[in-house]
């Protein structure tokens, strides 16, 4: 009997290793079979504001830099940011300070400064990165204003594209420390560049002394002067509510006129792109009410604005009676599954090894606990 009880015991040691052996490796096979992976929706939108605008060579351009993290549940919760702007440097350069700056308004929270500012004026370039700091309460949630850019004109232009643009991922960078978010994920979804038009420095002409031996007006006088009068945009409309699902379609309709000259473009900026009108609508005359369809495909909350540029290269002014709030949400508010690939079988003969080993220990071992 000792010596079946010896066997037994070596036995049941084998099955015992065998199987906590098997055991961890079959659960390992599971968990890689059925691992996913949560990722956040990218939502947060970096834009400058206003994204038209009209200088003069000499002035200091001041442009705001908005951040909105978006809306819902699929909104982000922003603790970083590293800015990388772009500009015409034949047109522009940057200040001796402060020409890249956090906001210092209470409701930014991205003031910490990690990394900058930094200056290329030959390449067009200024940088800085900003974070909350370690406080993870102060994670920006709302449209921010976190950043100004200050940019002096040097040279005339009338841009027909965006000439202070975002540079690309991951030069622009965004981190979030929501609860669904990886640590190093860029959550950047769009940014919405600006196009600066920077007129030459007006002439001022010292008047001669000239006699006048007869009234204002009278014959033999020259009319009084009148200085360029800027454009007026009166109404913004849309044809639906300025809430929807995205994608949502809007065509927004703009109406205006120009008391002193021609009206020559209409630029829309539907808070997440601009885009310009320069036919119809009665585009190239002092009145115009012009057309443009556009699709919301974000959620998020806009500002729609729309701007009229005369034949002297003069703007409107932004108007709330010409200005849209555009709220957008998404079908898909939870998180993103992406499931990750299976991973490879393995040597079949080892795994049918590994289990005909534990069969047979199985067998045997259930054999010798009967004697």
């Amino acid at each position: 009997m000792s010596i079946f009880s010896s066997y037994k015991k070596i036995f049941l040691l084998g099955f015992i290793i065998v199987i906590l052996i098997a055991i961890p490796f079959s659960v390992y096979l599971a968990q890689k079979r059925q691992q996913t992976t949560t990722k956040a929706a990218a939502s947060t939108v970096l834009s400058f504001e206003p994204a038209l605008a009209t200088t003069k060579v000499g002035d200091i351009l001041v442009l705001n830099i908005m951040l909105d993290p978006g809306v819902g549940t699929s909104a982000n919760q922003v603790s970083f940011v590293k800015l990388s702007i772009n500009f015409d440097p034949a047109k522009f350069t940057t200040l001796p300070t402060d020409s890249l700056k956090p906001s210092p308004e209470s409701s930014n929270t991205l003031t910490t400064i990690l990394d900058g500012p930094t200056y290329d004026n030959a390449a067009g370039k200024a940088t800085l990165s900003l974070s909350i700091g370690a406080d993870p309460t102060k994670a920006v949630t709302t449209k921010t204003k976190i950043a100004i850019l200050q940019l002096k004109a040097t040279n005339s232009t009338t841009p027909t594209t965006p000439n202070i643009t975002f540079d690309s991922a991951p030069n622009t960078q965004v981190l979030s420390i929501a609860s669904s978010d990886q640590t190093s994920e860029n959550v950047l979804s769009t940014t919405i560049p600006a196009k600066v038009t920077v007129t030459s420095t007006a002439v001022t002409i010292t008047p001669t002394s000239i006699p006048v031996t007869s009234a204002p007006g009278s014959p033999g006088l020259p009319p009084p002067s009148s200085s360029s009068l800027t454009p007026v945009c009166s109404i913004l409309g849309v044809n639906g509510l300025t809430n929807g699902t995205a994608p949502y379609p809007l065509t927004f309709t703009a109406t205006g006129s120009d008391s002193d000259g021609t009206i020559t473009k209409i630029s829309f900026n539907f808070g997440d792109s601009i885009e310009d009108l320069t036919t119809g609508g009665g585009i190239g005359t002092s009145s115009v009410s012009g057309q443009l369809l556009h699709t919301y495909k974000t959620p998020g909350i806009y500002t729609a604005y729309a701007i009229l540029t005369d034949n002297t290269n003069n703007l409107s002014v932004q108007q709330p009676s010409c200005t849209k709030t555009i709220t957008i949400t998404g079908l898909q508010t939870s998180p993103t599954i992406i499931t990750q690939p299976l991973p490879p079988p393995g040597n079949g003969k080892i795994i049918f090894g590994l289990g005909a080993i534990g069969i047979i220990f199985t067998i045997i071992g259930s054999a010798l606990l009967r004697l």
